[in-house]
């Protein structure tokens, strides 16, 4: 029997990934709980609330282990949280591994953070959608394990509006006539487009990432021609692209001719292996040297070591940095292409891609694009290990090992960003050397 909503709440509808219809959290039989490792964040309401508590010996965990921040801002808006250290677990789950807070009052007492989490609520300037960050072990098996997990459906959801999510949502929540920026102004369009770019069956995602990237690059470059006299003779600002400009950007790339030979343009691309390997070892490397990552990603790191015989020479390292590549990843994929497909299908919906505009998109899809090559990169290695027994748990385990640590760390996306602009790597052009 449904649970009859309580009064303060009603029904809302959000467009969702499949997978998000079957998520539930699985407690304490989690592989690896998210109630440990990080700063857990506590909203003001949820402080206060906690402050009225007078049931013992909750009352006293809450007291000792929840500490209000002097500075929100300096504390990434977090108005007070239970600070943890790496690999320490939450203080108030209990002996069975199961929040003590929720087990006495109820999920209702639960901080934003706790109770949203892995759910990411999103909003395109259109609607409202629901996704779930794949840090979370059990959503990463979800979305990666069923080549229709990724497929868009309507989901009822219980909404409270004292517990209103926090909304990943674009610069502007509306395009409109008077919107000067291209991107901004068709950002829905545009995110379909990679959409449906990652959604055809003929191209692999790293395909369909360059193939994109190559796109991103032209719609770009728009922006980029700025004081062009032909624009100006029509009457149109300097430096605003017209919507002409941007449909014949589009029309060029999106014919069923051309795209019934994108796959064979993306794989003509030069693709030096040794400088794939340096790049993508060399960020690795400087993750596990300034952050080090939780255990379980340590571990990961260690056997991606050992596949790639690191500490070799390096000739001996890329040699078998490409066996298992072309032997192993790259057939094991060909059989099942959902796995980076949903992946980032997942991860373009959580950012809302395209967030911002024309000047920054580059930035924002080389961010996904790189996380996507670090992932195929830690693959590598455990196909490299594994080799025939390699199989859709690696992948599962990659995916959810970089969501938890990289993409959750507020520092280290910035920092390979920036090392890859030293190295004039931080081009969509670029992108057939991380990812092919």
């Amino acid at each position: 029997m449904k649970t009859p909503l309580k009064p303060s709440a009603r029904q809302i509808q959000a467009l969702a990934p499949r997978y998000m219809q079957a998520f539930r959290c699985v407690g304490s039989d989690c592989v690896e709980t998210c109630c440990g490792s990080w700063n857990i964040a506590i909203d003001e309401r949820t402080y206060q609330r906690y402050q009225t508590i007078r049931i013992e010996p909750l009352a006293g965990m809450l007291r000792q282990h929840v500490q209000r921040h002097a500075d929100p801002a300096a504390s990434h808006g977090a108005f007070a949280s239970i600070s943890l250290k790496m690999d320490e677990p939450c203080p108030m789950l209990d002996a069975d591994q199961l929040c003590s807070i929720q087990k006495t009052l109820g999920a209702e007492a639960l901080s934003g953070t706790c109770n949203d989490y892995p759910r990411v609520f999103v909003h395109d300037g259109l609607r409202l959608g629901l996704c779930a960050s794949l840090s979370c072990p059990e959503a990463a098996r979800l979305a990666l394990s069923d080549a229709a997990a990724l497929d868009m459906s309507e989901l009822s959801l219980e909404f409270n509006p004292e517990l209103a999510p926090a909304l990943h949502r674009r610069r502007d929540p509306l395009s409109s006539a008077e919107e000067p920026d291209l991107v901004r102004r068709h950002a829905p369009v545009l995110a379909s487009v990679m959409d449906a770019l990652l959604r055809l069956e003929h191209l692999s995602a790293e395909q369909a990432l360059v193939y994109g990237g190559l796109l991103w690059r032209r719609v770009a470059a728009l922006g980029e021609a700025a004081g062009d006299a032909s624009r100006e003779a029509s009457g149109e600002a300097p430096g605003t692209p017209s919507e002409a400009q941007l449909e014949q950007v589009l029309d060029q790339f999106l014919r069923p001719d051309t795209l019934s030979r994108a796959a064979d343009l993306v794989q003509g691309l030069p693709v030096p292996k040794e400088a794939q390997f340096s790049l993508l070892l060399g960020a690795s490397q400087r993750f596990m040297r300034e952050h080090g990552g939780r255990a379980s990603f340590r571990a990961l790191m260690d056997e991606v070591s050992q596949g790639l015989l690191l500490g070799q020479p390096l000739a001996v390292c890329l040699a078998r940095y490409q066996e298992a590549e072309s032997q192993v990843l790259r057939p094991f994929l060909a059989q099942h292409p959902h796995l980076l497909k949903n992946y980032t299908l997942n991860a373009l919906q959580a950012a809302v891609f395209p967030r911002r505009g024309t000047a920054e998109l580059q930035a924002e899809y080389m961010d996904l694009a790189v996380r996507v090559a670090l992932i195929r990169f830690y693959l590598v290695g455990l196909a490299a290990l594994r080799g025939p027994a390699f199989g859709t748990d690696d992948v599962v385990r990659a995916v959810y090992g970089v969501a938890r640590n990289i993409e959750h760390n507020r520092r280290f996306m910035p920092g390979v960003m920036q090392q890859l602009q030293e190295q004039g790597a931080l081009r969509l052009e670029v992108l057939a050397t991380l990812l092919l």
